[in-house]
């Protein structure tokens, strides 16, 4: 027996999950900004390989020190120019990465802005001054989140694993065991801050449709409309993401206390100077990539509105 979908069971299939024919496209722009793309990935691959590298340089000095074979001054001919060396790579790579991402950014926004208007089956005004100008800035978040933010994420949350192996790996189980209560409290708000990304769209075509002298309260109206929008938009977001981090590190340290009062293994009662101060390198490192697991998400719900007016117009009007 074949059943059919309602609108708005169309509608929240839509929202709950990408089309295959948005993520053709997708990779089809992707493909023909291949070269930009290429160094983009590997300047970030570069920097997430290189960071946690002084947290190894940290546990070797301080190692050394405590070992009482020298005075901290002593070591600066040996581990001095380690340390330059390293400075200078990521410095290069750094660099590397803000050009090479501020080329993909200028590039995605023009293919963007050509495809919507290529695409679009009827001819608006307002909306395509809207979407051109605002609308496809905000769909180049979608791409941003698949070849920067998720590989950025990747790469790492893998070095400094990779790195804290040698270190403590006694540890990577609590250090990954918060990242499941921040991931829930990121998703709770996600639809929600889908729906307002929407709400934002429609309200600047209609704010640039009501711009005549004869429609003046009507762009009054929608303007302090798009306010209290944009308010409660960034309201959500910065609950999804600036607050995750806070709980991602209650998370940790509940995971601790939990380890510490449960007598489960000995390494949090037993560290020693040289592997506290490798954590606390490692941490700071591996907090920042998946924290921003918040921001990945939201960034894609904020965009996946304008990604279907800009790739697979048919499906935005299914999702309307």
């Amino acid at each position: 027996m074949t059943t059919s979908l309602s609108p708005t069971s169309k509608a929240a299939a839509v929202t709950a999950w990408p089309s295959r024919l948005l993520l053709v496209e997708m990779l089809k722009l992707l493909v023909r900004l291949h070269r930009p793309l290429l160094g983009l990935l590997a300047a970030l691959g570069l920097t997430a390989a290189l960071s946690p590298a002084f947290a190894w340089l940290s546990k070797q000095v301080v190692q050394r020190v405590e070992a009482g074979e020298t005075d901290p001054w002593a070591l600066l001919p040996e581990f001095l120019p380690l340390f330059i060396l390293i400075s200078s790579a990521l410095f290069v790579a750094e660099f590397g990465e803000k050009m090479l991402s501020k080329v993909m950014e200028f590039r995605l926004v023009i293919a963007l802005q050509r495809s919507y208007l290529e695409r679009r089956q009827l001819a608006n005004v307002p909306q395509d001054v809207a979407h051109v100008l605002y609308g496809s800035d905000v769909a180049k978040k979608g791409f941003q989140v698949i070849y920067q933010d998720a590989w950025k994420i990747v790469t790492v949350t893998a070095s400094v694993l990779i790195w804290q192996l040698s270190i403590g790996p006694e540890w990577i189980p609590l250090l990954l065991a918060s990242i499941v209560p921040t991931a829930l409290f990121v998703w709770f708000f996600g639809a929600r801050i889908q729906r307002g990304s929407r709400e934002i769209l429609d309200l600047q075509s209609k704010i640039t449709e009501a711009t005549g002298n004869e429609q003046r309260s009507h762009l009054h109206a929608h303007q302090e409309r798009l306010f209290r929008v944009n308010l409660r938009f960034h309201v959500l977001k910065w609950l999804a993401e600036d607050a995750s981090d806070v709980v991602m590190w209650l998370a940790f340290a509940a995971s601790v206390a939990a380890v510490y009062w449960l007598h489960i293994g000995s390494s949090v009662r037993d560290i020693s100077l040289a592997e506290l101060s490798a954590l606390v390198v490692n941490l700071r490192l591996l907090v920042k990539p998946l924290g921003d697991i918040g921001r990945v998400y939201t960034r894609w719900r904020e965009a996946y509105p304008a990604l279907l007016r800009s790739l697979t117009p048919e499906d935005a009007a299914v999702g309307a």
